[in-house]
């Protein structure tokens, strides 16, 4: 293979050229009045820092339609993918086996009426809600979080 750029390749052989794209995820902004739902990631990278619930988008799902899925799959929580209300996007670099990520990390806001039964499952070792005035953002696990965290306290001052 030949490097054409930073996220392409071609081969000299048979003249296939890969890209090397930003992957896309959505990550979940569940508040319950002035708290804030923060995950412990269970798996590298990070492994042990907050997160917000989601992950990666799967081929042929939306950004709201991942993120319903992968709160299934996290917290067993149900939320139809039309109950989430988008709230910005970050780039982030997602560093995984040696491989780096480029990623578009997309935020939604779901404020239940109550808090919900949690489970903690998949590559999340626990939840925990953190009040807004409190967020642990010194042990935040990835850049883009940090960054839509910062973004949602300065947008929720009184």
């Amino acid at each position: 293979m030949q490097a054409l750029g930073p996220k392409q390749w071609r081969c000299q052989h048979c003249d296939f050229c890969y890209f090397h794209n930003t992957a896309s995820t959505a990550g979940a902004l569940i508040m319950h009045q002035q708290e804030l739902l923060l995950v412990e990631r269970a798996i590298e990278p990070q492994k042990g820092h907050w997160d917000l619930p989601g992950g990666f988008i799967e081929y042929n799902e939306s950004l709201e339609q991942g993120l319903a899925r992968e709160l299934k799959e996290e917290l067993n929580l149900d939320i139809q993918p039309e109950q989430f209300n988008y709230f910005g996007s970050f780039a982030n670099q997602y560093c995984y086996q040696n491989v780096l990520y480029h990623t578009c990390d997309s935020f939604f806001i779901y404020c239940p009426s109550s808090k919900p039964a949690l489970e903690a499952k998949d590559d999340i070792a626990s939840w925990q809600w953190h009040p807004l005035s409190r967020l642990p953002l010194d042990k935040v696990a990835f850049s883009s979080v940090l960054q839509g965290l910062k973004k949602l306290i300065q947008q929720t001052k009184p």
